[in-house]
C-alpha cells in the first residue's frame, strides 16, 4: 500500500502540470495581444501607404486638368475677338467643366481696363450689364481688372453680385496676376477667404494670362509685345475639393493636409480634423505618404495621415482575437494535460482503426481525417498535420472545432448536424493553425455507418488559401482599375462577342443618365432609347474592329445629350483578346469634344471672313478662285468681277470712317441681295470688292449680274441721318485656256479701271470693250 507521501506526490505531479501549462499558455497569449496590436497596425499603414500614393498620383492628374480648362479658356479669348456674355456661357456649357472638376465653383473673364478708359469701358459694359460700375479700385497701378463674365457652379446669382469688383485689389490675387503675365502661364494664388462669402470659405484661384493675337501672329510674339488684354480666372474650393474626392472616399481613409510650399501653419491650405498632425512631434508614426503635387507654379505639400481612432480599433480587434486564439489553445493545452491519461487509453484503444486508414489515406496529397460523433480527432495523415501545425499523434482526440475560425463554427457544426443524418455535405471555411495562421480550405464531409448508424465521418479537405488570395488581389486591381477609369474624363466601357455591355466608367453611366452599373450590365444599345437608332450600326461597328483585329481611332460624330442638345462625340474602339489571341469583345472610348469643334469653328470663322461685312477675306478668295480655276479648265464658264465703291476716300474724308464703314457694310449686303446662291464674293480690302461665277455659257449672263450690282446702288444710301449717292465700278473678265488665277484677277482689275475712266457707276469687260447693253 502506498504511504501518504507518495500519494500527496502523485497528486502534485497530476495537478500541477496543468496549472504550468494554463500559465504559460496565459503569459504567451498576453504577448501575442500585444504583438498583434503592432503588426496590425504596421500592416494598416502599409496597406493605406499604397493606397495613399495612388491617390496623389490621381490629384496631380486632377489638378492638372484644372490647369488645362483655365489654358483652353484662355486660348479661346486670345484666338477670338469680341467675346459676347452668351458665348463665354455657352463655352463653360459645352465644356462641362463644373460637371468634370469637382472643387471648381466658378469661371471668369476679367479685361484689362486702363484707368483713363474707365468710364468708356462701363459705358460698353452697361449696354450688356445695366449699372455696369468698376469697384474697388487700385490707385497706384493705373490699370484695372474688374470682373466681366463669370458663370458659378452653385449659384447663378453670385456672377452678378461680384461684377465690376477689381480682383486686383485683393493683394493675393494680384500677386498671382502679375505673376501670371511675366510667366505667361497659369499661377495659382495663395489660399485666402472668398469674396462677399458669408462664412468667408478658404478659395484657391488660378489666374492664366489673355492676350491679343492678330492675323499672322503667334503666342510668343504676343508675349513680347506685351499685347495683355486681361485674364482668365477659376475659383476652386479646396474643402470641396479634398472632402468630395472619389465621392468622399478619400476624407473617409485618411485626415489630409495641405500646406502651401513649405510645413508651417501660416502655409497650412486644408486640414481635414483641424488638429495639423504634420506641426505635432508625436504624429510621424501615423504618416502614411508624404507628396509634393505641382499646381499653377506652387508646390502644394500634401500630407496622408492614418484615422488613429480607425487605426487602433482595427490593431485592437486583431489583438483581440489573437489573445483569445492564445486563450482557448491554452484552455485546450491545459486540459489536455489533465486528460493525458485517458487520453493514452483511447489511443490504444483506436490503434487498430489507426492502421487500417493509414494504409488507405496516409500519402493522400489532401488533407485527409476521421472524426468521431463528438467531432473529435480520431485519425489524420500528414497532410493535415501539415496544414495544422501539429503531428498526427496530437491531433487524435482533439476537437475539429478548435481548428476552426471563431465565426464560423456554428456554421461547421449545423453541416456536421447534416452529415450525422446520413448527407454527404461540401463546404469551405478558415482553419487557423497551431502558429494562428488562417488558411481556407474545401471541405467534402462522407458520412461512415455501421449497424445502421453514422458512427464516425471521413473528411477530405484541400487548402484553397493560395487561390482565395489570387482571387481577392484580381478583385482589389479590378476595382482600383475602375476607381481610375472613373476619374478620367472620358466615357469608357467594354462589350462582349455579342455586343453586351460588360462594364462601364462613371463618365459614361452620367452622360446615359444611369444610376449604376446594374442598369447597363446585361444590355445592348438596342435596350436604350438613345442609342436603340444607331445600334445596328454601332453593332456593325464593333464587329469590324473585333473581326478584323485593328483598332478604329478618332471617329468624330454628331450626337444628342439626354437633355436633348446636340454634341460633337470622338469614340476610339479597340479590340479584346485573350490569352489565345482570340476576339472576345471591343473596348469603346468616347469624349464629348464639343468645345473643341466650337473653337475650330470659331477659328476658322476669323481666320477667314472679314469683320466688319462677314464676307469672305483675301486668302479665303484666292483658295477658292485656285479651285475654280481648275473646274474651269474641265467646265468653261468662270467669270471674275473686280469692284470698287466710286469716289470712297472722299466719303471717308468727308463724313469720318464710321461712316465709311456703315456703308460698305451696306453695299457688300446690296450686293449679295442681287447674286446668286452659288456666287462666291469676297472683300479684299478698303472698299474693294471681289466676286466670281461659274456655269455662265450665254454672252449676256455676266453683264446681267454686273448690270444688277450697279442697279442695286441706285436708291441713295441713308448714314448717319445722311442720304449718300453711291456707286460702282466693275471690270469683268471671262476665264480662258491658259490663265492662271492671278492673270485672271489682274484681268478684271484692268476692266475696272476701263469702267472708271469711262465715266464710273457702269462695267466693262477685259480686252473686249462694254458689255452688251
Amino acid at each position: 500500500m502506498p504511504s501518504f507521501a507518495a500519494t500527496i506526490t502523485s497528486s502534485v505531479r497530476r495537478i500541477g502540470l496543468p496549472v504550468v501549462v494554463f500559465a504559460a499558455g496565459l503569459a504567451a497569449s498576453a504577448y501575442g495581444y500585444f504583438a498583434g496590436v503592432r503588426h496590425s497596425e504596421a500592416e494598416q499603414l502599409a496597406q493605406l501607404q499604397e493606397t495613399a500614393e495612388n491617390y496623389a498620383h490621381l490629384l496631380r492628374n486632377r489638378l492638372a486638368l484644372y490647369e488645362g480648362a483655365d489654358n483652353a479658356l484662355a486660348a479661346f479669348f486670345s484666338a477670338s475677338y469680341g467675346i459676347r456674355a452668351e458665348e463665354f456661357d455657352n463655352y463653360i456649357g459645352a465644356s462641362r467643366v463644373f460637371e468634370r472638376l469637382d472643387g471648381a465653383s466658378s469661371f471668369g473673364y476679367l479685361p484689362r481696363v486702363p484707368e483713363g478708359r474707365a468710364a468708356r469701358f462701363e459705358a460698353e459694359a452697361g449696354k450688356t450689364f445695366p449699372g455696369y460700375r468698376i469697384s474697388g479700385l487700385r490707385p497706384d497701378t493705373g490699370v484695372n481688372y474688374p470682373l466681366l463674365y463669370a458663370v458659378d457652379a452653385t449659384d447663378p446669382t453670385r456672377a452678378a453680385r461680384l461684377r465690376g469688383i477689381d480682383f486686383s485689389s485683393i493683394p493675393e490675387r494680384w500677386a498671382a496676376m502679375q505673376e501670371a503675365e511675366e510667366r505667361d502661364e497659369p499661377v495659382a494664388t495663395r489660399v485666402h477667404a472668398d469674396i462677399k462669402h458669408p462664412s468667408k470659405r478658404p478659395v484657391v484661384l488660378v489666374f492664366s494670362p489673355v492676350r491679343s493675337m492678330h492675323a499672322g501672329s503667334s503666342a510668343a510674339r504676343a508675349r513680347q509685345q506685351g499685347g495683355l488684354t486681361g485674364f482668365i480666372f477659376s475659383a476652386m474650393y479646396v474643402d470641396k475639393l479634398f472632402l468630395r474626392f472619389d465621392n468622399g472616399r478619400l476624407a473617409s481613409l485618411f485626415d489630409v493636409e495641405v500646406f502651401d510650399g513649405t510645413r508651417a501653419r501660416s502655409n497650412l491650405i486644408f486640414d481635414a480634423d483641424g488638429k495639423a498632425h504634420a506641426l505635432a512631434k508625436d504624429s510621424a508614426h501615423l504618416l502614411a505618404h508624404r507628396a509634393d503635387i505641382g499646381f499653377a507654379n506652387r508646390t502644394w505639400l500634401v500630407h496622408f495621415y492614418a484615422k488613429k481612432a480607425s487605426l487602433e480599433a482595427k490593431a485592437a480587434w486583431t489583438g483581440a482575437a489573437v489573445l483569445a486564439l492564445g486563450l482557448l489553445l491554452t484552455l485546450i493545452a491545459g486540459y489536455a494535460a489533465s486528460a493525458w491519461p485517458r487520453y493514452l487509453s483511447h489511443k490504444r484503444s483506436m490503434r487498430d482503426f489507426s492502421q487500417r486508414f493509414a494504409g488507405f489515406f496516409e500519402k493522400h496529397p489532401f488533407a485527409v481525417y476521421a472524426v468521431d460523433a463528438e467531432q473529435r480527432f480520431i485519425h489524420a495523415n500528414q497532410q493535415l498535420a501539415k496544414e495544422l501545425g501539429v503531428s498526427c499523434d496530437a491531433l487524435i482526440g482533439t476537437p475539429v472545432q478548435a481548428f476552426i475560425a471563431e465565426e464560423q463554427r456554428g456554421m461547421v457544426a449545423q453541416h456536421f448536424k447534416e452529415v450525422l443524418d446520413g448527407k454527404t455535405v461540401a463546404y469551405t471555411n478558415k482553419i487557423i493553425d497551431a502558429g494562428g495562421r488562417r488558411s481556407d480550405v474545401s471541405v467534402v464531409l462522407v458520412p461512415m455507418s455501421a449497424g445502421g448508424k453514422v458512427t464516425h465521418v471521413l473528411g477530405f479537405a484541400e487548402n484553397i488559401t493560395d487561390r482565395k488570395q489570387a482571387e481577392q488581389a484580381l478583385y482589389e486591381s479590378r476595382q482600383m482599375l475602375q476607381l481610375i477609369i472613373d476619374n478620367i474624363p472620358q466615357s469608357v466601357f467594354w462589350k462582349d462577342l455579342d455586343g453586351v455591355f460588360q462594364g462601364s466608367n462613371r463618365s459614361l453611366l452620367v452622360e446615359a443618365g444611369l444610376d449604376s452599373p446594374d442598369e447597363l450590365i446585361g444590355k445592348t444599345d438596342a435596350d436604350f432609347a438613345r442609342w436603340k437608332e444607331m445600334a445596328e450600326h454601332y453593332r456593325k461597328v464593333d464587329q469590324d474592329v473585333m473581326q478584323s483585329g485593328v483598332a478604329r481611332m478618332h471617329m468624330q460624330a454628331t450626337d444628342l445629350r439626354k437633355d436633348g442638345t446636340e454634341c460633337w462625340i470622338e469614340t476610339s474602339k479597340i479590340p479584346l483578346r485573350d490569352e489565345q489571341g482570340q476576339a472576345m469583345g471591343v473596348l469603346v472610348v468616347t469624349e464629348d469634344i464639343t468645345a473643341r469643334k466650337y473653337m475650330e469653328q470659331e477659328l476658322f470663322r476669323r481666320a477667314n471672313y472679314d469683320v466688319l461685312t462677314g464676307l469672305p477675306n483675301r486668302g479665303y478668295f484666292q483658295n477658292q478662285l485656285e479651285d475654280a480655276v481648275k473646274r474651269a479648265q474641265r467646265r468653261p464658264g468662270l467669270v471674275l468681277m473686280y469692284f470698287d465703291i466710286d469716289r470712297f476716300k472722299q466719303i471717308n474724308d468727308t463724313y469720318g470712317h464710321d461712316a465709311g464703314d456703315e456703308v460698305i457694310r451696306m453695299f457688300a449686303q446690296r450686293v449679295r441681295q442681287v447674286l446668286r446662291e452659288s456666287d462666291f464674293m469676297a472683300r479684299l480690302g478698303g472698299d474693294e470688292f471681289v466676286l466670281f461665277a461659274e456655269g455662265l455659257h450665254h454672252p449676256n449672263d455676266a453683264a446681267v449680274i454686273a448690270r444688277k450690282i450697279v442697279e442695286a446702288m441706285v436708291p441713295v444710301f441713308h448714314v448717319g441721318g445722311r442720304a449718300l449717292q453711291v456707286s460702282t465700278s466693275i471690270g469683268v473678265a471671262c476665264f480662258e485656256a491658259g490663265m492662271t488665277p492671278e492673270m485672271l484677277v489682274k484681268a478684271a482689275d484692268q476692266a475696272m479701271y476701263d469702267a472708271k475712266r469711262a465715266g464710273r457707276n457702269c462695267f466693262r469687260q477685259a480686252a473686249g470693250g462694254a458689255l452688251p447693253a
